[in-house]
């Protein structure tokens, strides 16, 4: 048999090579994608329970700044944190309440009550009470600073973030 010189094609060697670098690009593209499979609901899981301490720790952080008067509770207490405004009228009793509220799985969610015009707004969930803490010197006249930790869980990935936060009013006598 006789080959023509018009003839053309690809060499057994030729086939070869292209077929390994196929099987390795299809390998690669295949690991990129298992890893990143995997890393998505850790990734859901964190970016959750990160949100929801950064919610906790402006929206506390907030009021602390404008509070003359500040109780911190026990964290194993549905009441967590107390803190009264100060008095411009005096009609109103100007304190707001953070609670904890039980959720299932053993978390809680964190819960901000006005009782002056009786509403309540949750803040945060998926939040461990075991790990959040909170400090206070009720007897300090200068620089009264709040340091509190908050850590949240969602799904097996925990997020703590701690917060200090000195207030702008002095502080009063309770």
């Amino acid at each position: 048999m006789k080959l023509k010189t018009t003839e053309k094609g690809f060499t057994l060697l030729e086939l070869l090579v292209a077929l390994s670098i196929a099987a390795f690009v299809t390998a690669a593209a295949s690991m990129t994608i298992i890893t990143m499979m995997r890393l998505t609901p850790k990734t859901n899981n964190w970016a959750i329970a990160l949100r929801q301490v950064q919610n906790a720790g402006y929206w506390i952080s907030r009021d602390v700044l404008m509070a003359d008067n500040i109780t911190v509770g026990d964290t194993g207490n549905p009441m967590f944190l107390t803190l009264r405004q100060p008095q411009i009228d005096t009609s109103l009793k100007n304190k707001i309440e953070y609670k904890f509220e039980p959720m299932s799985g053993g978390l809680k969610r964190l819960v901000r009550t006005d009782t002056d015009n009786n509403t309540a707004i949750m803040i945060a969930e998926y939040i461990s009470s075991d790990n959040t803490t909170a400090t206070y010197s009720p007897n300090c006249t200068d620089n009264c600073t709040l340091t509190f930790t908050i850590t949240a869980i969602s799904g097996n990935v925990p997020v703590t973030r701690q917060y200090e936060v000195t207030q702008r009013v002095p502080a009063s006598s309770p």
